[in-house]
Parts: structure tokens; C-alpha cells; sequence
């Protein structure tokens, strides 16, 4: 007997082809499913096997909601990997970009509209995981793949060790359904 293929939740996927179903709120090349996640995920209960969301959590009016939603369409022991912005990021309160630092409702730097509605600490991530029911396996700083990575590298090399968790622009957190 063989085993069933992997049932992979890709949330606010934007244009990534990584998971069988792939999420966003506007359709893309690559989305599988257009609706808005802020509604409830359109899915059984129990019918994923992993979940798979970057740059979405951060822009959430309620994340416990989200939470609880993914929790109940992952499968016992199912996997979510959550990558959203760490509030402690120096590199945000010196360019304003996730702290207010806009022209009227405009981002500074992209003159676009901005969308946050909180960055997260790794303890408030955390925090949240637990409350919606999750184990947490793992959370940890992460780099991403924006140019600005290369800032984020070189401030790493001159601040002290204790304070390196500051030049990291996002957490990736995993944790599992029990």
C-alpha cells in the first residue's frame, strides 16, 4: 500500500509554486485558491499535512483566528512553518518602515499603502502558537531574500553578540497540532 501524497497549504502565497494548495487573496500565476484568509480557511477539518505561510501573519486584524483556522486543517502532527516580521529589528525603527514612518498613509521608501497590523516578538509569537494550541517545536530569527539582507549581514558583524537577534528582519517559527 502506498502512502497518499502530502497535502501542502501555501497562505498568502503570492507567486510561490511551493505547495499542492497555494492561497492568496488576488489570483496569481501560481494561486490554486483565491479567498481571503481573514474569512476562514475553505477547507476540512484535518486535511493537510503541512502548512506553509511567509510575510502573511504580520497582516492579520485577528491572528488567533488564523491560527485556530490552521490548526483545524491540519492533520494530528501536522506541521506549520510560520515566517512573519520580528519587532526587534533595529533596521525597522531607523528607516520607519514597519514603525510609522509614512507620508499620510503612504510608505516612505515605495509610496505604497502599508498593511501591518502588528510585528511580533518571538515570545508574542509564541504566545499566540500556544494559545491557538500548538506545540512549538522551534522559532528562531531568520534572514530574508531582499536586498537589504546584505545591511542586515554587515550590522551582524560589528554589534555584540547579544544584541545580533536585532539585525534579523523575520522569525520563523514551527510548530505542530498535537
Amino acid at each position: 500500500m502506498t502512502d497518499a501524497p502530502r497535502r501542502i497549504l501555501n497562505l498568502g502565497c503570492g507567486n510561490q509554486t511551493f505547495g499542492t494548495h497555494r492561497v492568496d487573496f488576488c489570483a496569481t500565476d501560481t494561486t490554486t485558491h483565491v479567498f481571503d484568509v481573514e474569512r476562514g480557511l475553505q477547507f476540512p477539518d484535518g486535511f493537510f499535512d503541512e502548512v506553509y505561510e511567509r510575510n502573511l501573519f504580520e497582516h492579520l486584524k485577528n491572528p488567533n483566528f488564523h491560527l485556530t483556522e490552521v490548526y483545524r486543517v491540519l492533520k494530528p502532527k501536522g506541521t506549520l512553518t510560520l515566517i512573519t516580521d520580528n519587532a526587534s529589528c533595529i533596521r525597522y525603527y531607523l528607516l520607519r518602515t514597519h514603525t510609522g514612518g509614512y507620508v499620510g498613509h503612504r510608505h516612505l521608501f515605495t509610496a505604497t499603502s502599508d498593511r501591518h497590523y502588528a510585528i511580533f516578538t518571538k515570545e508574542h509569537l509564541k504566545n499566540h502558537l500556544l494559545s491557538a494550541g500548538f506545540e512549538v517545536v522551534s522559532i528562531g530569527f531568520v534572514e530574508t531574500d531582499y536586498a537589504t539582507r546584505f545591511i542586515d549581514k554587515l550590522a551582524r558583524k560589528v554589534v555584540p553578540s547579544a544584541l545580533k537577534s536585532l539585525t534579523y528582519p523575520r522569525i520563523c517559527a514551527v510548530a505542530q497540532r498535537k
